[in-house]
C-alpha cells in the first residue's frame, strides 16, 4: 500500500448495507423534498373550499404539519451526519443502536471456534466489558482477526488501542471509524498482519464528556486506566503479543491528542503512535487550571523535557481543510530530537469521522511496517 496514493475508502465498506446512500446527501434531499410536499399540502388545504368539518380539516393539517416537521428535522440530521461521517452506512447505525451484544464469555485465551460461520477472510467485532478490580466495569469494543477463533489456533497477535474523541464512546471507532472493516481489508491485501483492536470507553464510567482522556486533577485518571488496566486486561483475556513493540495507541481529535500524550509518557508500553488531528494544548478546563497538569499534558513541553528520541514510530495525520500549524509544530519538535515520525496531510478532508476513517489505514500501515510487524506470506 503506497501511503501517497489518492484516498479511496469505498472498497472497505463493500456489502455494508446503506453505504451507497447514507454517506451521501441524497437521504437529506429526499427528506427535505418530503417536507416541501407536506408544506404544499398544508397550503392547498387552506386554499380549498371546506368540504369537510373543521375538526377533520384540523386533523388533516396537524398530520401534514407533523410529517413535514419530522421530515425537516430528519433532513437536517441526515445532512449533519453526512458531513460528520459518523454513520457512513446502515451497519454503522446498527452498531450504535445495538447495545446488547456483550460477549465477554466469547473472549477466550485459546481458539475455541466460537464463530465458525464467520467468513474466513473477515474477523469479528463485538462489545464486551473491561473488568478491573477496584474500578467500575466499563464497556469496550474488540476486533479479533480472521483465524483467531479457529479450533486449535494458539497464535498471538499485535494490538491497536483505539481512542475515541470527545464527546464519544467505545463504539465510535467501530461505528464512525469502521475500523474492523478497514483492518479486514488491510489484512486481506497483505498490508498488515492479523491484529487485534481494543477500543475502550474513555468517559470515566460516566456519561460522554467533552474533554480529552487524560489524568484529570482530582478527577478521573483515564490515562492510568488505559495504559495500566486496559492493556493488562487485554493481555490477560486475549492472545496478545504482550510487549511494547507489538502495541500501538491510536485516536482521532481528543483521542488523537490522548494517543500522543500516552505514547510520550509510556514508550515502554506503546512502540507505535497514530495521532489523527493532533493539537498542542489540552482543552479540559481542570487541566488548563492546574500548571503541573498542563505541563504534563502538553505535547510540545513533553517533547522538550525528554532527554532524547525514543524508539517509537509516530504517525501524525489530518486533512487539509483545517490548519496544520499545530501538527507541524509537533512533528518538527519530534524530528529535531531525531524521533522517527511523519506528518501526512490529506486533501479534501475536514475534522470529522470521514477523515478519521480515511486516514487510519495509512497510519496503521506506516507504523506496522516500521515496527517490523510480520505480514502474512
Amino acid at each position: 500500500m503506497d501511503l501517497d496514493d489518492p484516498i479511496d475508502i469505498s472498497w472497505r465498506l463493500v456489502d455494508d448495507w446503506g453505504t451507497d446512500w447514507l454517506a451521501t446527501y441524497w437521504p437529506a434531499a429526499v427528506a427535505w423534498a418530503l417536507a416541501a410536499v407536506c408544506l404544499a399540502a398544508l397550503l392547498l388545504l387552506r386554499r380549498l373550499r371546506p368540504l369537510s368539518s373543521r375538526r377533520r380539516r384540523s386533523a388533516q393539517a396537524a398530520a401534514w404539519g407533523s410529517l413535514g416537521g419530522l421530515s425537516l428535522i430528519l433532513g437536517v440530521a441526515l445532512a449533519v451526519n453526512t458531513w460528520v461521517g459518523y454513520f457512513p452506512s446502515g451497519d454503522a447505525l446498527g452498531r450504535w443502536l445495538d447495545r446488547s451484544r456483550t460477549e465477554l464469555g466469547a473472549v477466550s485465551p485459546a481458539g475455541d471456534g466460537t464463530d465458525p460461520a464467520a467468513p474466513a477472510q473477515r474477523g469479528r467485532a463485538f462489545q464486551t466489558v473491561v473488568e478491573v478490580e477496584g474500578h467500575p466495569a466499563d464497556g469496550a469494543w474488540v476486533y479479533l482477526p480472521p483465524g483467531y477463533d479457529a479450533a486449535g489456533d494458539e497464535r498471538r497477535y499485535p494490538v491497536v488501542y483505539a481512542l475515541h474523541g470527545a464527546p464519544g464512546s467505545a463504539a465510535d471507532w467501530f461505528a464512525g471509524g469502521q475500523i474492523d472493516v478497514v483492518v479486514d481489508g488491510l489484512i486481506d491485501a497483505g498490508a498488515v498482519p492479523p491484529l487485534i483492536v481494543v477500543a475502550p470507553d474513555l468517559n470515566g464510567g460516566g456519561q460522554p464528556v467533552g474533554h480529552e482522556p487524560l489524568n484529570h486533577p482530582g478527577g478521573a485518571q483515564v490515562e492510568d486506566y488505559v495504559v495500566r488496566d486496559v492493556v493488562a486486561w487485554a493481555d490477560r483475556r486475549l492472545r496478545t503479543l504482550a510487549d511494547a513493540d507489538h502495541r500501538m495507541v491510536a485516536g482521532m481529535s481528543a483521542g488523537g491528542f490522548g494517543a500522543l500524550v500516552y505514547g510520550l509518557h509510556s514508550p515502554e508500553v506503546f512502540a507505535g503512535v497514530i495521532s489523527i488531528m493532533p493539537y498542542t494544548i489540552p482543552q479540559a478546563a481542570d487541566v488548563l487550571a492546574d500548571p503541573a497538569a498542563l505541563r504534563r499534558n502538553s505535547p510540545l513541553e513533553l517533547i522538550a523535557a525528554r532527554p532524547g528520541a525514543s524508539g517509537q514510530q509516530i504517525f501524525l495525520g489530518q486533512g487539509d481543510r483545517e490548519s496544520s500549524a499545530e501538527a507541524e509544530a509537533i512533528n518538527q519538535a519530534l524530528r529535531a530530537q531525531g524521533q522517527d515520525s511523519t506528518l501526512r496531510i490529506y486533501p479534501g478532508l475536514d475534522h470529522n469521522w470521514t477523515a478519521a476513517r480515511a486516514i487510519m489505514p495509512y497510519g496503521l500501515v506506516w507504523v506496522a511496517q516500521r515496527l517490523g510487524w510480520e505480514r502474512p506470506a
